[in-house]
């Protein structure tokens, strides 16, 4: 029984505890106030809470403000059911010494100008988000984005592979690189110069220095430069070419980082050189000398072309040889030799008898039958020589010009022969030895052909047989 009436005491104890936290949980809730937060004309936050200053509000509703920023009430007062946030304008203001962003409450042009400290002249132009801006409608022009003051061109820069268009109040190239944010290294340069006016859509290229190695006279020159031509590098090394000093790479090829430049000295000189001029030789008949022998009666001398030869060096070695003159220093002496005409008979011993000759010359042997003519068996002229006797023994081919035409000869070994053929391809020093076609003998080879009595006359003779052998 006093069990159950101490169980009964804790419920009723628990009961009230449980009634109290309501009733503290229902006061606290009806403390808290509820807050909007706008942001010019758009509500961006609604929350609940108890905060003690706008501070607290925005920071619970994760609002940025610039310091420019304006809030209604101020951030230290306790917090309004609405609190206002005015923002400042950015405006981007471009001049000729950069480019700023300001934040402003001004809703006009001439206010904001005065606000930034800034009282352009009266003819200095002025665009505002691109159209430009009489000075008398400053004071009612609304606040824009974008604000040039100045005079402004587009330009491009290269720098190596970065490239960026920018539009400037700069008024040369070295001040627009700069207003850029490029910084410029010792030797480095730009094209066109610094010194160069900006005119619209104007490219600049920065060109940065780099290592080059020279090779001259036996040196070698380790420098920097920004220039992409040899000839120029050159000249600022001190290096001049004289002449007809050259580079390689020419100016005709871009240099690039860590380059060799070598640079190639040329100089001339001139050395003597003789070249012969040959004699010519005449012949004159010697009745005094035995035919087919000759002799010389004055001799020739090689005259002497001089030259004036022009040698090139490149660097010290020869490269090239050039005429650059000649003369005939002596003219040469022309040679006499005397060819014999006097005619000697004498007798050969042969396996046919003596016979008397007067002549005997070396000539190349061939042998021939009627059907090597190439004719038709059924020609009317089949195996009919020139002299209209048969293709047979005893019957030779020769040239008129060598052997006097219808004279005799001996040939060693074939006998006598009558000079009564000439055949197509006889020339020269050549003998053809007829043979009939059923006792045909080829020959080849070399012969003494000995001319038999009697002896032609003399304007059937040639004196002057050509040395060599057909």
């Amino acid at each position: 029984m006093r069990t159950r009436n101490r169980l009964s005491t804790v419920l009723v104890i628990l009961f009230l505890l449980l009634g109290l936290a309501s009733l503290a949980a229902a006061g606290y809730m009806l403390a808290q106030e509820e807050y909007v937060v706008m942001d010019g004309d758009q509500q961006i936050a609604r929350l609940t809470g108890r905060y003690r200053t706008v501070a607290e509000v925005l920071a619970a509703a994760r609002v940025t403000l610039r310091p420019e920023d304006v809030v209604i009430p101020p951030q230290k007062a306790p917090p309004a059911t609405t609190i206002s946030i005015q923002r400042a304008r950015a405006v981007t203001v471009r001049t000729a010494v950069g480019v700023h962003t300001y934040f402003s409450h001004q809703p006009h042009l001439a206010g904001f100008l005065a606000e930034i400290g800034l009282n352009p002249a009266a003819d200095v132009p002025i665009f505002a988000d691109g159209v430009r801006v009489p000075v008398e409608a400053l004071p009612t022009r609304p606040l824009p984005h974008t604000l040039e003051i100045g005079k402004f061109v587009t330009i491009t820069i290269h720098d190596g592979r970065q490239r960026q268009t920018v539009r400037t109040g700069a008024t040369t190239v070295g001040t627009a690189v700069a207003a850029a944010g490029i910084t410029l290294q010792p030797l480095d340069s730009t094209e066109p110069a610094p010194h160069t006016p900006l005119t619209e859509g104007l490219t600049i290229t920065v060109r940065r220095a780099f290592n080059v190695t020279i090779l001259v006279d036996g040196r070698t020159i380790t420098t920097r430069t920004a220039h992409t031509n040899a000839l120029d590098v050159l000249a600022d090394s001190g290096v001049t070419l004289i002449g007809s000093d050259y580079a390689l790479p020419g100016p005709e090829t871009p240099l690039q980082p860590n380059a060799t430049i070598q640079v190639v000295r040329v100089t001339e000189d001139f050395r003597l050189a003789d070249e012969p001029i040959a004699y010519q030789t005449i012949y004159q008949a010697d009745e005094r000398l035995e035919i087919d022998t000759q002799q010389v009666v004055s001799p020739g001398i090689a005259g002497i072309l001089r030259q004036r030869i022009r040698v090139r060096y490149e660097n010290g070695v020869a490269v090239s040889e050039t005429v650059d003159g000649e003369w005939v220093a002596r003219e040469p002496v022309t040679e006499v030799v005397g060819y014999g005409t006097k005619i000697v008979t004498r007798i050969l011993n042969t396996p046919d008898g003596a016979l008397q000759y007067w002549r005997v010359v070396t000539m190349r042997v061939t042998s021939y039958h009627a059907g090597s003519s190439g004719k038709p068996l059924e020609a009317p002229d089949y195996g009919i020589t020139a002299s209209g006797l048969p293709a047979q023994k005893g019957v030779v081919a020769v040239d008129r010009a060598i052997v006097p035409w219808r004279t005799w000869v001996y040939v060693p070994g074939y006998g006598v022969g009558y000079a009564g053929d000439t055949g197509g391809g006889v020339h020269g020093r050549w003998i053809d030895l007829g043979y009939a076609e059923d006792a045909y003998i080829p020959w080849s080879g070399t012969v003494d052909v000995y001319y038999l009595t009697p002896i032609p006359p003399l304007e059937d003779i040639n004196f002057l047989l050509p040395e060599a052998l057909p």
